[in-house]
């Protein structure tokens, strides 16, 4: 029987309907208990010891139960506030969810789908109760869902502390110093190795605290390509905003901030947030710092080679003023920032306030730990030598353990979709090459953090693969920080130059080493190589009327490349994908995918008219909007108006003064933003 004899009496005896479905749950589950959370109804189902088994379940599920026509936000609000009730947080499993309802397909299943940290597997009623399910149904239903979810291949930051592994103990210690010690801190290691993810672990665990956390995107070419005082203004507003929508508490913060005076109003807005707000302490994590370091930075960031003395001095001064209340949280891969005494014969105003910290790879118990509850949850048990094996093989790396088991996982699950599958170490050894293949972008990813960051310790880092290992011996007697940075960051086995912790990093460097980095390097801090830009139109050849026009053309297209292609990692699947968003259908182009069929992103530009620019920058509003002061209809309309000259163009047409006048303004403000952006 699948309902226990506590729960039935206590509950589903007046449930007659609830009753009849709950018992259907038998195959898998027992009922231990029910009652209804606004307005719907939820049990928790005991997983029995075969489905506990082959899904890794430790604790109950909780099962939703919606008998409304509509399946809407309602079922994902009481699975919220059930879960993180005092009564049964620690009771139910925080992955896996049931839901049994009454309304459309369709509408459930998006449902079920919108929230990626949770697993919802959707049952119809109607199908709970029909006598031709089979003795296997609700575990098909399960397996189907958990391998439609490849949870070894995650690619993007952690966001829940479901599949959060290996750090916790640093988390915690950043939490201490954040909010006990009122002390800043820095994070650093390799790109995939998981800053973001520890960042956002900290944000986690202080959002029951009187703490106010903002995480900033430094990559986000509206930060970096800002002025300083700009980047502190937006800073204060998200500050309030956050404030507002975290706490309903609501801080005034002042506008218009300049480089006279930010450093006051700064200074006033952060204690304003504090006072207005009730808040203990206000902590800013500010990730990919390298954008805004003197020397490091892109070419849409070079100012920061200046503006980087006054934007700390004005942070630092602020967190003196608030007396420890406002800290700050930096993460990169180049600790420069906090470990540089200097830059430009300047006092550096962060060098020792902020202690940094190193990403270190897994170690086996870490490997281990996250291998195998990940394996518990799709259906994999592995052989225990598979964790040396993986230690060994990818010195710890997270990320591409993960793509590792992920690609065994594929070939070897999808015949097993109700049995544990068994995953050997024979298994990844036989399937070398493919994993090596899959393995290629991410070792991409994480060298570009010294083909940008480290070029010097790169060129060594070459020459180790090809076994020149005196030569660099010798170099690192009169430098010993670059083995310094290799150890820090698990490239190498501790201080044995001829070892390198990930085989398929080695390999890569041997084979591909120089072309990734001819590929990668003219993108350091100059200008984008020709071939990766379009063509500029010789202006010169145009009418003096249309020049301005002509201009901001070329300029909105380099801009639109440069900025998609630094916040996409100058992937050209992901620029497309971001450019074709915003191209809308004509009569002369039905298909606006067609354009990119064998072509470049940075082509297929000379292709777009002026209005297409227009739609491309609106429809990605969030990369676009700093250098625009935040004013998209300003920018629409004055966009508008400059594409009314090709209609006169077109027909050699007259414009009158009132046209004229509008047009020059027009153009001005384009323009004007544009000069934010160097070298464009």
């Amino acid at each position: 029987m699948a309902i226990k004899d506590s729960a039935y009496k206590t509950y589903f005896v007046n449930h007659s309907l609830e009753s009849r479905l709950a018992e259907h749950l038998d195959e898998a589950f027992d009922v231990t208990f029910g009652n209804t959370w606004g307005g719907i109804s939820f049990w928790l189902s005991n997983p029995k010891p075969n489905v506990r088994e082959r899904f890794g379940l430790q604790k109950e599920v909780l099962t939703i139960y919606s008998p409304h026509i509509s399946t809407d936000a309602r079922v994902l609000t009481a699975i919220e506030g059930i879960s993180r009730s005092p009564d049964f947080k620690h009771r139910i499993e925080k992955v896996l969810y049931l839901l049994i309802y009454s309304g459309s397909q369709e509408e459930t299943d998006r449902i079920s789908k919108s929230d990626p940290d949770k697993i919802i597997v959707p049952f119809a009623a109607s199908e709970l109760e029909n006598p031709q399910k089979g003795p296997l149904f609700l575990r098909s239903r399960i397996a189907e869902r958990f391998g439609d979810i490849d949870l070894f291949g995650m690619s993007s930051p952690i966001t829940s502390d479901h599949y959060f592994y290996g750090r916790e103990n640093l988390v915690q210690e950043l939490v201490v110093r954040s909010t006990s010690k009122a002390q800043n801190s820095g994070l650093f290691g390799l790109r995939k190795t998981g800053k973001t993810s520890v960042l956002w672990a900290v944000q986690r665990r202080l959002s029951n605290q009187r703490v106010l956390t903002e995480y900033i995107d430094c990559h986000n070419p509206g930060i970096h390509s800002s002025r300083w005082w700009h980047v502190l203004e937006n800073i204060s507003e998200r500050l309030s905003i956050r404030l507002q929508k975290e706490y309903s508490r609501y801080a005034s913060v002042q506008k218009d901030y300049n480089p006279v005076n930010c450093g006051t109003r700064f200074s006033s807005d952060i204690q304003t947030i504090l006072k207005d707000g009730m808040i203990d302490k206000i902590i800013l994590l500010l990730d990919e710092i390298e954008f805004i370091t003197p020397t490091l930075s892109g070419a849409l960031g070079r100012h920061w080679d200046s503006d980087f003395l006054p934007f700390w001095q004005t942070i630092r001064s602020t967190h003196h003023e608030a007396k420890g209340k406002l800290i700050f949280i930096v993460a990169g891969v180049n600790p420069a920032a906090v470990e540089e005494t200097r830059f430009n014969n300047t006092p550096n105003p962060i060098f020792q306030l902020a202690l940094p910290y190193f990403l270190e790879p897994f170690d086996r118990k870490g490997v281990r730990e996250m291998v195998r509850t990940l394996g518990r949850y799709a259906g994999a048990k592995f052989e225990e030598t598979v964790f040396d094996h993986l230690t060994e093989k990818f010195g710890g790396h997270p990320y591409l353990i993960r793509i590792a088991c992920s690609q065994v996982w594929r070939e070897l699950n999808k015949n097993l979709p109700q049995a544990l599958c068994e995953i050997l170490t024979l298994d990844f050894i036989k399937r070398h090459e493919v994993i090596k293949d899959r393995l290629a972008q991410p070792i991409k990813d994480i060298l570009l953090s010294l083909v940008w960051w480290y070029p010097e310790e790169y060129q060594l880092l070459q020459m180790l693969a090809n076994g020149e290992s005196q030569f660099v011996s010798d170099y690192i007697k009169e430098s010993p920080g670059s083995l310094l940075k290799f150890a820090k960051y698990g490239l190498l086995k501790g201080n044995n130059l001829s070892s390198f912790a990930i085989d398929d990093l080695k390999e890569f460097m041997v084979q591909n080493g120089d072309n990734y980095k001819n590929e990668i390097s003219p993108f350091l801090r100059g200008d984008l190589p020709p071939e990766l830009l379009p063509e500029i139109p010789d202006l010169g050849l145009l009418s003096k009327l249309f020049e301005k026009r002509v201009e901001i053309e070329s300029k909105l297209r380099k801009v639109i490349i440069f900025y998609l292609g630094v916040h996409n990692d100058w992937d050209n699947k992901k620029i497309s994908e971001k450019l074709l968003q915003g191209l809308r259908r004509r009569s002369d182009r039905k298909n606006p995918a067609s354009l990119f069929m064998g072509a470049t992103p940075q082509s297929v530009m000379e292709e777009l008219y002026l209005l297409d620019l227009k739609d491309i920058i609106t429809n990605n509003w969030d990369v676009f909007c700093g250098l625009f002061d935040q004013n998209k209809s300003r920018f629409e309309m004055n966009m508008d108006t400059i594409n009314l000259v090709r209609k006169t163009e077109s027909h050699t047409g007259t414009f009158t003064e009132a046209e004229k006048a509008d047009y020059i303004a027009s153009c001005a403000w384009i323009i004007r933003h544009l000069e934010k952006v160097p070298n464009i």
